[in-house]
Order: structure tokens, then C-alpha cells, then sequence
């Protein structure tokens, strides 16, 4: 089976594993922020390699992260349309979206959730997923889980990449990577473009012929410094723009436009301290996201929100078998065009582990939050992770609480036509409670698989809409279900990697399921690696049918086929083509929303 290894760049200086034998295990930082095995890891967690990334071909993180097994995506018009996620049924505002660790969820948006439309998959190293209630390490809108992109990492050798494609729908694409400097000082930049001609956003099967098109600019850049033996620091940053032509109410053919500008700039301190046994690192980092809509060139809507955090985070491995993780952050956040006001919340945070016995790793800890708005909140998390190495089984469960805080646009919503004068001063955060039992078999000599795990969470106080107080706490879910991994070396060159979830996801209230949550979701990619020049892989994506109730309207199951093939024509040159939709599906995310027909590229990549 093989092994990847991945370190989060929440500890930035933090030295890499390198994997080159398969008896050294994937190391992972998500669900506890330092370095562990993950066999010590009691929660569900998925991690996407750089070779994952380049051999997808995908040009988005979105198209990526479809194929996680939990996640699901709906966006309302390709090629720019606003996507959302879910992990396990949970929302799009009750994930957290970090770069690099730094929190990028757009706080001008009505729930403070992310849209990934804009995501470009250039320039990124490792993807890890976080499933499950996280807000004991990551706070507020962490319940449904947390997905960190971790772009790629500055080095002392002087290398770069560069990338260009073209294809269907007058899709052009290009970018490319540097990296260089000394032991002391060195960086990475990069720098991705993409303009699509497009699709119409409405179904062109309902009569929409306009052509919807589709522009993206993203630099990102890191800059690490060695100050001493045990203090670093680095800089990070990351820019997009982007232009996206979008339809009407209908949905139906209309000209609009919509621009979005995302920033975000971050440095860290980072120091280890009595001989490594204690890091420490310290964050400043700021994010904004600017918004704005155009109906036949005359502007119809603008916004910008934006967020300051100030974090610290240590940990000390104790004498003996304890290690604990410890610490404080300031989040600020304010959308100028809702209040002059900003909203605050300040947290600590503490995490004990325990290794006291063989193959089990225990933990248990608590978070407090305060915010100016709402008040206070207190999260509590267990885990536990026991490894059966004779028998190549591991087991992993646990518990926690998440909340998310009520939104700026929430908070500050005055409902004029219901008869109101001032918010709803009573809001209260959203809270969840849930856990997870999994079990992990590897079989015929590591060279298969197999996971399985039970998700159960239940939320309440979920922030909705009544014509009495605008925005009040009226609604509660439950999700449950079941998620099945299966990883397979069938042979040295052919590798089967699929995934179901089965997911129950019902408003309590409404006794209904919830909308845009496929009770059956499956993936599954048979990879072949005929030489090692030559690699070829074709997948399928399964999405349950969504029963129409209340004002949704459901959309059909649906599968699609997609191929891809690389073929390494001389060393550091690789051409590379796809098809996406390869049996031309017709089918649909969101109810009257359209998704391209059979679709072709191809493009050539280089190393230097």
C-alpha cells in the first residue's frame, strides 16, 4: 500500500518525513495541530497527495474534494456559479476553510460560509479533510468539519513548474511555480490564470442559449526566515481575482456579472523550545473578501468583510506519556457595508494527550469562547485511537461539541416589513454534539484497505428566518450515516481507490429530510500506471436522487464518467488530457442550473 506523508503548515518549520518505504507511516497535524501517526488519530481524516492533485488534471479544489467521501458539493451554474459544501450533511457555514491554516471563510456572505467557485488548484501541495465536529482547535463554524489547503513549500534549491492547457467551452488555462533562496532565507511563488468561455449558468435545455463566461487570477507566495536555531518565521500571502458572468431569478438568461476579490496575508513566529519538547508558534493573520454585482453594467450590490486573528499555539510533550497542546486566540471581524461595528471573539483552548499503553492514544479537552455579541460557549472534545499491529486493524471514536457564531449579516439583519426596529437580541450561537465509530482493516499483506466508520451528530439552535424576529434560533437536524473507504493495490501498476456514504440528514422540526444532501453519494477511480512514463485513469461519480420538498425543487440522480491519461515525453515534460462527462450526462447540481456536456483538454507540464 502506499504511503504519503503530511505535515500541516499550521507549524511551519516543522521538518518533513520523507516516505520510501512502506513501513513508514502517514504522519498528519489537522486534528490535534502538532505531528502524530495518524494511527493515533481517533478521527476521520483524509489527506490528497501532491502526485493526488497533478494526476486529477482538475483545475479546481472543488472538482478535487468530490471525490472525499463525506463531502458533496452544489454549485448553481458552472464555471463560476456560487458552490457550496457539506461534509456529511452539515453546511456550507458550519465548515472551516483554512490556507495554510489561515481561516478564509467570506464573514460578508449571510451565513459566513465559503465559496469554493473560485478555488484554483495551482500552486497547492496537500489537501487534509476534517470530518466531524472541530471547534475545540478551530472555533466557530468548525462543527461539520475542516478542510486545510496547504500550497507549496518554499525551499533553498532554485526549481520551478510551469503549466499551460486549453479545451471545451474556449477553456485556457496557465501558470507555474518558483522556488529558491539559501538555508537561511527562501520562498515560493505562484502564479495560476484561467478564462473560460462558458456555459450558460441556467440550463440551456430550458431554453437559455447567453454563454455565461469565466475569468480567474491567483498568486500566492510563502517567504520562510531562519533566525536561529529554534526561531523561525515565515510570511504568507494569497490574492485572487475573478470575474464571473451569472443568469437570473428562474433561473433564466439575464446579463450579470459579479466580481470577487479575496486577500489574505499572514506572519508566523515559530520557536521550539528544552531540546523540541515544546513549539510555539504565533499568528497574525488577516483575510477580506470584496464583493461586487453588476445588472447591464449599472452596480446592484457591494460588499467587503474581512477578519483579523491573533493566534498562539503551543505544545509540550510531558515527561513520560502526556503531551499537551494549549492556546489563546483574538478573531475580529467586520463587514463595512452592514456595521461599523466589529464583532469579536476570544477563546483559550487546552488539549491533553495520553500514550500510557501500548497502540492507545487517548485525549481530552475544552475550549472557551467569548463573543461581544452573543456570549459564551464551551467545547469539550474525546478521542481515542487503538492499533491492533498483528492483526492490521486500527479503531478510532470519538465525541465533541462544535458551535458556530451567528453571522455579521445575522446579528445585524433588521426585518423592516416584519414590523422590527433592531436585530434579534436574543441569537444564540448554533451548537452540535456529536461522535463517530470507525474501523480500519488492512488485508492481504497491506495491500488492501478497508474502512468503515458511523457518523451520528445532532444540532440545535440552527440560526433561520421567522417573520416575528428576523433571524431566532428555530431549527434543529440530526445527520447519521455510514461512510465505506476501500484503497487496493491490485497489482504493482493498478490501484482501485473508492468510496460510499449513506447519509440521513433530517430537519427535526419540519420532520424532513434536509435539502441538497444525497442520501447516497459513491466514487470510485481505477488508476493504471502502464509504464513509468505512461498513466491513465478513469473514474465514476455517483450522486443520489434529492427528493423535492418545501421550496426545493430535488434534481435526479446522476453519474458521470471521467477519464484521464499522462504520458511523461521526456524527463521534467509531461503532456497530460481528460474527459470530462465522458458518456455526455445531462444532469444537475441545483434545480434549473446546467452542468457541461462531454468536454475535452489538454495541456503540457515541466519541471525545472
Amino acid at each position: 500500500m502506499k504511503k504519503q506523508i503530511s505535515i500541516l503548515a499550521l507549524i511551519p518549520f516543522a521538518v518533513p518525513v520523507m516516505a520510501h518505504a512502506d513501513d513508514i507511516e502517514e504522519i498528519v497535524v489537522t486534528a490535534s495541530r502538532y505531528e502524530q501517526p495518524i494511527s493515533n488519530v481517533g478521527s476521520s481524516i483524509t489527506a490528497i497527495s501532491s502526485d493526488d492533485l497533478i494526476k486529477s488534471q482538475n483545475n479546481f479544489v472543488q472538482d478535487i474534494l468530490q471525490s472525499v467521501s463525506g463531502v458533496s458539493f452544489n454549485q448553481n451554474g458552472s464555471f463560476g456559479g456560487v458552490s457550496s459544501i457539506r461534509i456529511r450533511g452539515a453546511s456550507s457555514s458550519q465548515t472551516t476553510i483554512l490556507i495554510d491554516g489561515i481561516k478564509i471563510n467570506d464573514v460578508s456572505s449571510v451565513g459566513g460560509g465559503f465559496d469554493f467557485a473560485n478555488l484554483d488548484a495551482g500552486g497547492i501541495e496537500r489537501i487534509e479533510i476534517l470530518r466531524g465536529p472541530q471547534s475545540i482547535l478551530y472555533g466557530t463554524s468548525a462543527m461539520g468539519g475542516v478542510i486545510n489547503i496547504i500550497t507549496k513549500s518554499a525551499s533553498s534549491d532554485l526549481s520551478g513548474t510551469a503549466h499551460t492547457e486549453g479545451g471545451s467551452f474556449g477553456t485556457i488555462r496557465g501558470g507555474g511555480s518558483l522556488r529558491g533562496g539559501s538555508d537561511l532565507i527562501n520562498f515560493n511563488l505562484s502564479l495560476n490564470a484561467i478564462s473560460v468561455d462558458g456555459i450558460s449558468k441556467a440550463d440551456e435545455n430550458d431554453g437559455n442559449i447567453e454563454v455565461d463566461g469565466y475569468k480567474n487570477f491567483t498568486a500566492q507566495g510563502k517567504v520562510k526566515i531562519k533566525l536561529s536555531d529554534i526561531i523561525s518565521m515565515a510570511i504568507l500571502s494569497r490574492f485572487s481575482d475573478s470575474k464571473n458572468d451569472f443568469d437570473g431569478f428562474g433561473p433564466k438568461d439575464a446579463d450579470k456579472s459579479g466580481t470577487i476579490k479575496e486577500f489574505m496575508i499572514a506572519g508566523r513566529l515559530h520557536a521550539d523550545l528544552f531540546d523540541g519538547r515544546l513549539q510555539n508558534t504565533l499568528s497574525l493573520e488577516h483575510s477580506s473578501t470584496k464583493r461586487r454585482n453588476e445588472t447591464k453594467n449599472i452596480q446592484t450590490y457591494k460588499t467587503k468583510g474581512s477578519r483579523l486573528n491573533i493566534d498562539y499555539f503551543g505544545h509540550f510533550k510531558l515527561e513520560g506519556d502526556f503531551g499537551l497542546s494549549f492556546g489563546v486566540q483574538h478573531e475580529r471581524t467586520k463587514v463595512e457595508s452592514l456595521s461599523k461595528e466589529s464583532f469579536n471573539i476570544n477563546s483559550i483552548f487546552s488539549e491533553a494527550s495520553y500514550q500510557g499503553i501500548e497502540a492507545l492514544t487517548l485525549t481530552a479537552g475544552v475550549r472557551y469562547d467569548h463573543h461581544n455579541e452573543y456570549g459564551s460557549t464551551v467545547t469539550p472534545r474525546l478521542t481515542a485511537s487503538y492499533m491492533l499491529a498483528n492483526t492490521g486493524t486500527r479503531l478510532f471514536a470519538n465525541w465533541g461539541e462544535g458551535f458556530k457564531a451567528p453571522s455579521i449579516f445575522q446579528l445585524t439583519y433588521i426585518c423592516g416589513f416584519c414590523g422590527l426596529t433592531k436585530p434579534n437580541p436574543d441569537l444564540k450561537a448554533e451548537e452540535s454534539n456529536g461522535w463517530e465509530f470507525g474501523i480500519e482493516q488492512s488485508l492481504f499483506e497491506q495491500s488492501v484497505k478497508v474502512t468503515a466508520t458511523y457518523f451520528q451528530q445532532n444540532f440545535k439552535n440552527l440560526i433561520g428566518f421567522s417573520f416575528t424576529a428576523g433571524y431566532d434560533n428555530i431549527d434543529k437536524v440530526q445527520t447519521k450515516g455510514i461512510e465505506l473507504i476501500v484503497e487496493a493495490d491490485i497489482s504493482d501498476s493498478i490501484v482501485l481507490n473508492a468510496n460510499y456514504t449513506y447519509t440521513n440528514a433530517k430537519d427535526l422540526i419540519a420532520d424532513e429530510r434536509l435539502d441538497q444532501v444525497p442520501a447516497n453519494a459513491a466514487f470510485a477511480q481505477i488508476s493504471w500506471a502502464a509504464s513509468d512514463l505512461l498513466f491513465i485513469a478513469a473514474s465514476l461519480t455517483y450522486n443520489g436522487k434529492e427528493e423535492p420538498k418545501g421550496y426545493s425543487l430535488g434534481v435526479d440522480g446522476w453519474v458521470r464518467a471521467d477519464m484521464r491519461i499522462s504520458y511523461e515525453v521526456r524527463d521534467n515534460i509531461t503532456i497530460f488530457a481528460r474527459i470530462d462527462n465522458v458518456f455526455n450526462k445531462e444532469y444537475q447540481q441545483i434545480k434549473g442550473y446546467g452542468t457541461p456536456d462531454r468536454s475535452y483538454f489538454a495541456g503540457v507540464r515541466a519541471n525545472f
